[in-house]
């Protein structure tokens, strides 16, 4: 059982049944009286150089960081990004103020407001000596999600797990519970509690089913994911998915989001890199599969359709035949006399 999985069944679902009297909407101007019961505001006025940050390119091609509080370990992010207190008690900075609270809240934060970068310990000292948290940060085509563990011996936090989920309703489910909870008012939060519930028990389906991937840790505790700039790297890369997502029945969609581009940008460069078309590769490498199950198998020619994710089995033999010359009974029989 992966540390996300334990910490959506022990905390986040258990938790998101009474989540509107937990959320912190971060606003560049914030009012105790609007935050949830034992939550306290502190002005924190910030001093010192706004950086420009221009040369942040996470997660592909998408500019994260858009300027830096070096002074007091902030940082802005033109995406959504959702923080959760899973332990103890932080000094959580949002602009000129602070939020100090414990376990249990779920902190809502739009695009371009300064907020922790992780360079320091953000534990509430006065309560506690170190403190966890879970983000999960909105891409266009994923959800980041990391567990962070702040100690005061640290000078960075300490990494628990790092994921990234690509499911599409995983995606369009956050993104309608950011949008929905950061445009509200503090008194009309069910709605972002029943979304909250939803986008949880989503999550915690994917990660049973192992449907993420596990980001390693990287000594600037930021992931980067390839360009594919080498020689030959992104037709690599796209032969290697569609082999080992083959039983899968992989599609555009799935593979475009895989390699953190759009269909149409994927398309191209499929046509540009190789001179073929997706569905041309994936046949490809579906009728050589195929060619092994015949020869090592004993399996129908239906169930070799099936299993390689063929409509019919009258449209892959049609394929077949056209790929090799020869029906799929016959090509098994040719082959077995070698």
């Amino acid at each position: 059982m992966s540390i996300l999985e334990q910490i959506l069944r022990d905390k986040l679902i258990p938790w998101s049944d009474h989540a509107g009297d937990h959320i912190i909407v971060a606003k560049a101007k914030m009012h105790a009286s609007q935050l949830p019961d034992r939550v306290q505001l502190k002005k924190t006025p910030l001093t010192g150089k706004r950086i420009i940050f221009k040369k942040s390119r996470l997660y592909h091609n998408t500019r994260a960081i858009s300027a830096l509080w070096q002074d007091w370990g902030l940082n802005e992010v033109n995406l959504f990004k959702l923080a959760v207190v899973l332990s103890e008690n932080v000094d959580f900075q949002l602009g000129n103020q602070s939020v100090l609270c414990g376990p249990g809240q779920f902190i809502f934060i739009p695009p371009n407001l300064p907020h922790p970068d992780g360079t320091r310990n953000i534990s509430d000292v006065s309560k506690s000596t170190y403190c966890e948290i879970l983000y999960f940060r909105l891409y266009p085509n994923a959800v980041q999600c990391w567990i962070s563990r702040y100690e005061p011996n640290l000078p960075i936090p300490r990494q628990l797990g790092n994921y990234l989920m690509t499911d599409e309703h995983v995606i369009k489910l956050f993104q309608v519970l950011m949008e929905e909870t950061t445009s509200t008012t503090p008194t009309q939060l069910k709605l972002s509690e029943k979304l909250l519930q939803s986008f949880f028990l989503l999550l915690q389906r994917e990660t049973i089913a192992g449907r993420y991937q596990q980001i390693p840790q990287t000594p600037e505790h930021k992931f980067y994911l390839p360009d594919f700039e080498q020689a030959g790297e992104f037709s690599e890369y796209l032969h290697q998915y569609i082999q080992s997502h083959l039983y899968d029945r992989p599609t555009v969609e799935k593979i475009a989001q895989a390699m953190y581009l759009s269909r149409a940008q994927f398309s191209r460069r499929v046509k540009a890199e190789t001179g073929k078309t997706f569905v041309e590769i994936l046949n490809q490498h579906r009728i050589e599969t195929a060619k092994e199950l015949l020869h090592d198998s004993d399996w129908t020619v239906s169930s070799v359709a099936t299993f390689l994710g063929y409509r019919t089995p009258h449209h892959f033999q049609s394929l077949f035949r056209e790929k090799t010359g020869m029906t799929p009974n016959t090509y098994r029989k040719q082959s077995r006399k070698t």
